[in-house]
């Protein structure tokens, strides 16, 4: 576990406005809160910056934050239509955050934004504290071949925790094993078939696409919502 002196005190890398790029909710617009520092290290991490809390970072009160989201809201407010602003909290690991998040949420987000997690779903106990301060919950599946860590007895308790506002997403690269996506289609469908579940390919190569193509078809017999979806902002060159 990273820690951090003050509970009430974070470091974030970085604080913008853009639209959501992975998942059931691409497209949406939304004012991104990358934290600093990650419990995990993914061989395909696309934000290899925010892993360790470093002279980048900049350290905020929820007060502060708060502040600062409002301001980049005021800044983008047209690009809202008169929605309901949607706050990401992204990483790095934001779990790792959860009481200044909780802090946040309950102090300055409640009725102003609604809160989107993007996570790695290992620490199930961390999100417990603010799933019912959360709108949206987005959880990675990380495989052992892409982390070094055997995580499912993790991931299962999460999506216990979460089913109701969660959705599951796994990436899908060269050296991921066609067993380990098995294990994440039946850890998902035991706790429920109805978890929606995002198949992101990491490239477009012809081994991955056989794969991904593969693997789809495998989760169809036991998830109801299944979606083959790559990082769209990444298309559109955006962050």
């Amino acid at each position: 576990m990273i820690r951090h002196l003050d509970k009430y005190l974070a470091p974030i890398d970085e604080v913008f406005f853009s639209y959501q790029g992975e998942g059931i909710y691409a497209g949406i617009p939304q004012i991104f809160v990358r934290f600093s520092g990650c419990n995990l290290r993914c061989n395909y991490c696309d934000t290899p910056n925010s892993l360790k809390i470093n002279s980048g970072s900049k350290c905020f009160t929820t007060q502060a934050l708060f502040e600062y989201i409002t301001d980049i809201y005021n800044q983008n407010k047209d690009k809202f239509y008169g929605n309901k602003p949607s706050v990401s909290f992204t990483g790095g690991e934001p779990s790792i955050y959860t009481d200044f998040i909780l802090e946040l949420m309950q102090k300055y987000l409640k009725n102003k934004f609604s809160s989107y997690i993007e996570t790695n779903g290992s620490l199930p106990q961390q999100i417990k504290k603010i799933y019912n301060y959360c709108d949206v919950v987005s959880m990675d599946i990380k495989f052992k071949s892409a982390c070094g860590k055997d995580l499912f007895k993790e991931h299962k308790k999460f999506l216990e925790i979460s089913q109701k506002k969660v959705f599951v997403k796994t990436v899908i690269a060269k050296d991921t094993e066609e067993k380990e996506f098995v294990k994440a289609v039946n850890t998902i469908s035991k706790v429920s078939d109805k978890i929606p579940l995002i198949i992101q390919p990491a490239s477009f190569d012809n081994i991955t696409n056989q794969k991904v193509l593969k693997f789809y078809s495998i989760a169809t017999k036991k998830i109801k919502n299944i979606r083959i979806l790559p990082q769209l902002h990444k298309l559109w060159k955006m962050r």
